[in-house]
């Protein structure tokens, strides 16, 4: 079920990109966007693993750093721990994460698509448990941003985030999320 949703999600967002990218084709005049350059602060939710809130500040041109809080055991990622704790209501599991990113330019105009890869952490925390209540891994994430001309303040992102979780012996997993930020 959850790689369905991966690929879904995937493809949903490849299929919005080639739109923008024919939109693009079209454009008269290119107008830049704020995201990144007059804008530095970005916040918005974010669907997929993590489920939540996203918050992206820019600390140079071409670097920002990414924070998600986010919470599971419900909605799209009704899953429990490896050899943890279970809590399907969700009430009391969630994460953090924090990610470095390096993002570059592929295509300018009244949209702007970028790609970015980062390296960064995540903590994941469970309620109800006795015992394995915490665990930390680190992750590269990798994705596009589509950024807009009009509206000047509005991201689109998807993101793939390799993740390597050692607390309870090492287990590995792929995030996904797909999200919006609006830049102030």
């Amino acid at each position: 079920m959850r790689r369905t949703f991966v690929t879904a999600v995937a493809s949903a967002f490849i299929s919005a990109c080639v739109a923008a990218l024919l939109l693009l084709g079209t454009a008269r005049t290119a107008n830049a966007t704020e995201v990144g350059y007059g804008r530095k602060f970005g916040l918005g939710f974010m669907v997929g693993d993590p489920t939540g809130i996203t918050a992206k500040l820019w600390v140079a041109p071409t670097n920002s750093l990414d924070f998600g809080l986010g919470f599971w055991g419900y909605g799209f990622n009704d899953r429990c721990a490896p050899n943890g704790p279970c809590d399907r209501f969700g009430y009391n599991n969630g994460s953090f994460n924090i990610d470095y990113l390096w993002q570059s330019n592929i295509v300018r105009g009244q949209a702007q698509l970028d790609w970015h890869i980062g390296a960064g952490g995540r903590m994941l925390w469970f309620g109800g448990c006795t015992g394995k209540c915490l665990d930390v891994g680190a992750r590269m994430p990798v994705g596009l941003d589509l950024m807009f001309a009009n509206p000047a303040m509005l991201e689109v992102f998807f993101e793939l985030a390799p993740a390597l979780y050692f607390v309870y012996g090492p287990s590995f997993d792929i995030e996904a999320a797909l999200g919006v930020r609006f830049y102030f």
